[in-house]
């Protein structure tokens, strides 16, 4: 039967066609299935504990020196080359340490502030297999105060007197870096470079302590040294979603280490919490990630929220 629909009043009209609408919706909606992007893991992501987190430099997380006789790396250690001999830092951790020799990130005070940046950052692949990396060595996020306010709480503890200036990069990796036949150990200065523009710095101060837990950082886990270069220590979350908010799986890529593997943020495959206990001696591990757009069976590192943090000795070619 045709219906003439000059004959029926327009309000029987609209309201036929709005139940449509929703009907047509509602029949949808029952058969979306999630899309399988190797990131399914639909449970909510393990929040850290950042009021027990274990000091680095104390057994089992201990800071190897190669110059001193240590001539290997060992899991959950960072392998330095050596420590310089004008080292600088705090070395009071005493009022944000636990009763069971665990450290507080809550208690530990922050330096304060939101200063802006023109930050320049790029990355690029070019035509002969290379990655690019250039930049200012600014963040393109605000950082604390540097100097360190004097009579602001940080102040108390760390006078750092350094401020932040721009810094040349030019970096040129393998697009398809390489395991070394052997780790390599760190020395102090850059480790990597963020993809918010800045330095990743081992977890070691100049001081040879766990820098993250004795050193004066703002809140994107950062600061400043005698070279005037911005860096980071830790994995702060002001960090981490500046560079891009996890909700499920896998972490995304945060930067890129100086023999060109990549670090990533602190979850692993099924969007577990990773601790160095689940990483080799360099703090890293081998599986399928995100490379360029495609999943690749590659190592790469990890942030993570305990010692050493972020890279314990090299593991290809810097």
């Amino acid at each position: 039967m045709r219906t003439n629909f000059k004959h029926v009043p327009l309000t029987l009209i609209s309201l036929l066609f709005t139940s449509s609408i929703l009907l047509t919706g509602c029949k949808k909606e029952e058969n979306i299935e999630p899309v399988d992007n190797g990131e399914n893991n639909t449970s909510s992501p393990a929040t850290p504990d950042l009021s027990h987190l274990p000091f680095g430099g104390i057994h089992p997380s201990n800071i190897l020196i190669k110059n001193q006789g240590n001539g290997q790396p060992d899991s959950l250690s960072l392998w330095l080359c050596g420590l310089p001999a004008d080292g600088a830092g705090n070395s009071d951790a005493s009022d944000w340490t636990n009763p069971d020799g665990s450290w507080d990130y809550n208690l530990k005070p922050q330096v304060g502030g939101n200063v802006y940046w023109n930050s320049q950052f790029n990355v690029s692949l070019d035509s002969n297999g290379n990655r690019v990396i250039t930049g200012n060595a600014l963040p393109s996020h605000p950082t604390g105060v540097f100097p360190i306010t004097p009579g602001s709480a940080a102040y108390k503890y760390d006078g750092n007197p350094n401020i932040i200036s721009e810094h040349e990069i030019l970096y040129t990796f393998p697009a398809m870096p390489q395991e070394a036949a052997q780790p390599s150990c760190l020395p102090f200065g850059p480790s990597g470079i963020s993809l918010s523009g800045s330095a990743i710095y081992h977890g070691s101060s100049t001081l040879g302590n766990d820098a993250a837990a004795h050193e004066m950082l703002d809140r994107f886990g950062g600061h400043t040294d005698g070279t005037e270069r911005y860096h980071y220590h830790f994995p702060a979350q002001d960090l981490q979603d500046h560079i891009h908010v996890h909700t499920t799986g896998h972490s995304a890529l945060m930067g890129y280490m100086l023999d060109g593997f990549g670090i990533y943020g602190p979850y692993g495959e099924n969007g577990e919490l990773l601790t160095s206990k689940d990483l080799d001696e360099c703090h890293g591990h081998k599986h399928p990630v995100l490379w360029d757009g495609v999943m690749v069976d590659l190592y790469h590192y990890h942030w993570t929220y305990d010692f050493p943090y972020n890279i314990g000795c090299f593991k290809g070619t810097p």
